[in-house]
């Protein structure tokens, strides 16, 4: 299966405040597993079906990264440096 063809579809019931999860990428599969979702089916495609409490899938913010001050990096290579001296010990 080509890498454009291997989709996760969530759909959210709030009725019920339950989630359907599709998924036929390993890695989200991984994911979904992890997070406890409850496995109802694979099908002859290796497409997952998974179902889970509101709680078990979140969405976050995408991350910017940190922004590190000169004097931070400085302070961070130097308490790595201290790490990697005690080590040699």
């Amino acid at each position: 299966m080509l890498a454009l063809e291997r989709e996760t579809v969530c759909v959210c019931n709030d009725e019920t405040n339950e989630w359907e999860v599709y998924s036929c990428s390993p890695k989200t599969i991984t994911k979904i597993k992890k997070a406890g979702l409850e496995l109802l089916r694979v099908d002859d495609d290796g497409g997952h079906y998974f179902r889970g409490d509101y709680g078990q899938v979140s969405f976050r913010a995408k991350s910017n990264g940190r922004n590190w001050t000169p004097e931070q990096k400085r302070a961070a290579a130097d308490r790595m440096r201290a790490i990697a001296n005690k080590s040699k010990e």
